[in-house]
């Protein structure tokens, strides 16, 4: 698809308001809006299970803290667990008190620091170019797909994307909005707070970024004097009060933590390849562009386009810095993981709606019928991909995934025209835009809600369930060479892990040397001493036990593993 030169594009802003006499209804509409938007971006958190290895990890390690009251040691299945640091457990924790411990409470923190970043970027956008850019911004951020996901997923990373988004935007208002000069002080603290909590969630990253960023941005600007606007002594001291109490206080309680979290996790999985998560250096642009979906149809498509956005305001400069920034960073790093990238999606989203802002509607109608293009070769590509799956019998719940998301990407497909159409009737193009992104969140949504059986395949809980109806509180739980985080949480209790050490718990062994059998031969002699005993067990090694005459009964088999338990025995046998 052509892009129509970019001097025929820029029109009449969408960010004229309405006339007086249909305010009252438009603030009607935008809050009927808003208030489906939020039901819709809660719905389903408890319709899938757990994933494994990392939904299902942070959620018990939670768990642990939650049932131990021990706020100052993560544990993961009783295990010293130093990978992160504490905020996210502490806040899954407070949900867990409040509303119990469930699927969707674990998913809870991140679903709500997802929602305060499209709160916060679009009331940025609002103070920086005005309401309906501020309202397109919040669509956007809110109905790109690898945001979605980020806010959907329990993981760490959303949690540190969303305090370092806050604290741009907060930058962004009180260096940019010159009615903000009087609140500057004030707007600071706040972001250096924010700052702070970033630090609490994933560690050094959470200053890193905006350090470098700042740094890039006054180069390119040749302004050092906003360093004098930071207000910057009493912000690095509200951090050390914030975030530095539990450094200290865990580094004091356990003297291995500073090397292993500063050291190790900090600086060597960036430096060294030893995590498995190496990817050539184009893979965050892949990621980037495909998470953009559907919106990445409305960044530049010209030089022209380009040169422009560079030569912006200074706000779009800062984002186009902190963008560069963490795309080289990561795209460097010997450890990538497709949601390390979504710090960046809420300056992306600023940038777009103030493209989308500037666009006639007859380039924006181009750009939704690209959305329809594409959409459309994704469906294509999806079905094509459905039966070359099908003779891969431990991947059959792909095959419904697949259809899901063929359906949803025809039905956005589908939408986009139908914006298309809205936009050449003289509709407002903020109406359309938020048609579009409505209809991109209930994919989404969708998408995720309709695969519960491919989540259950790639989480513990249907072990669980097996185990379930066999257990009595005296009951041992072992995973064989088949160690699922979930399985704790599921169960709620500790398990027992056998002939295999993961990277998450070989560091905290020490803490809980009971936790681990090195060997299938020290596990059978413990399996026959128990009283009652079931383990998780991978099914290659079931003829093996039968070998040695292990007294088992087979309760079932699930996608994670086979399921065994201890016969009881006149001697073992509850009164």
């Amino acid at each position: 698809m052509n892009e129509s030169p970019d001097s025929r594009e820029t029109a009449r802003a969408s960010t004229a308001p309405l006339p007086t006499v249909r305010r009252p209804l438009a603030g009607w509409l935008a809050g009927t809006f808003s208030l489906g938007w939020l039901a819709l971006w809660f719905f389903g958190l408890n319709l899938r299970a757990l994933a494994e290895p990392d939904e299902a990890r942070y959620a018990e390690v939670a768990r642990e803290m939650f049932v131990s009251g021990n706020w100052l040691t993560p544990k993961l299945d009783g295990f010293n667990f130093f990978d992160k640091p504490a905020l996210q457990y502490w806040a899954t924790s407070i949900c867990y008190h409040l509303f119990g411990v469930h699927e969707w409470t674990a998913r809870l923190w991140v679903a709500l620091t997802a929602m305060a970043t499209i709160a916060v970027t679009g009331w940025a956008g609002k103070r920086l170019y005005g309401t309906a850019t501020g309202w397109l911004a919040a669509i956007v951020l809110g109905s790109t797909l690898l945001f979605f996901a980020g806010g959907h997923l329990n993981s760490m990373d959303m949690g540190v994307a969303a305090f370092m988004s806050i604290a741009v935007c907060v930058f962004l208002v009180a260096n940019f909005d010159p009615q903000a000069a009087p609140h500057r002080v004030g707007l600071n603290l706040v972001g250096w707070a924010s700052l702070a909590l970033a630090v609490l969630s994933k560690g050094l990253i959470g200053l890193v970024f905006p350090t470098l960023a700042l740094l890039a941005f006054m180069l390119w600007e040749r302004d050092w004097r906003i360093w004098r606007r930071m207000t910057m002594g009493w912000g690095l001291a509200l951090v050390a009060v914030i975030a530095a109490p539990w450094f200290i206080a865990i580094s004091l309680r356990h003297p291995d933590f500073f090397n292993y979290f500063f050291i190790q996790q900090q600086f060597t999985r960036f430096l060294v390849n030893e995590y498995d998560r190496y990817q050539p250096w184009w893979f965050f642009l892949t990621v980037t562009l495909a998470g953009l979906f559907p919106w990445m149809a409305f960044l530049p498509l010209s030089r022209r386009g380009w040169r422009e956005l560079v030569a912006g305001s200074a706000a779009e400069r800062f984002l186009l810095c902190w963008i560069a920034v963490i795309l080289v960073f990561f795209s460097v790093s010997h450890s990538k993981l497709p949601l390390y990238i979504l710090p960046i999606f809420p300056a992306l989203a600023l940038l777009i709606a103030r493209r989308v802002s500037a666009l006639t509607r007859g380039a924006l109608a181009w750009r939704l019928l690209g959305i329809s293009v594409l959409a459309l070769a994704a469906v294509v590509a999806t079905l094509t991909l459905h039966p070359s799956t099908r003779h891969l019998s431990r991947h059959t719940e792909l095959h419904p995934a697949l259809l899901w998301l063929a359906a949803g990407l025809g039905l956005l497909a589908v939408v986009a025209v139908l914006c298309a159409f809205m936009l050449k009737r003289r509709w407002r193009p903020v109406v359309a835009m938020s048609v579009l992104g409505a209809c991109s969140l209930l994919v989404w949504q969708v998408l995720f809600a309709g695969n519960a059986t491919l989540a259950a395949s790639l989480s513990a809980k249907p072990v669980a369930e097996l185990m379930r109806p066999h257990l009595r509180t005296d009951t041992e739980v072992f995973t064989v060479h088949a160690y699922q985080r979930g399985l704790s949480f599921y169960l709620q209790r500790l398990v027992t892990v056998v002939d295999e050490q993961p990277d998450d718990i070989r560091p905290g062994i020490a803490s809980r040397p009971t936790g681990v059998i090195t060997n299938l031969g020290a596990f059978e002699g413990r399996w026959r001493a128990t009283r009652s005993a079931m383990a998780v067990v991978d099914p290659h090694l079931l003829p093996e036990l039968e070998s040695a005459k292990l007294p088992m009964i087979v309760v079932g088999q699930a996608p994670s593993g086979l399921v065994i338990m201890r016969p009881a025995s006149p001697a073992h046998s509850s009164p």
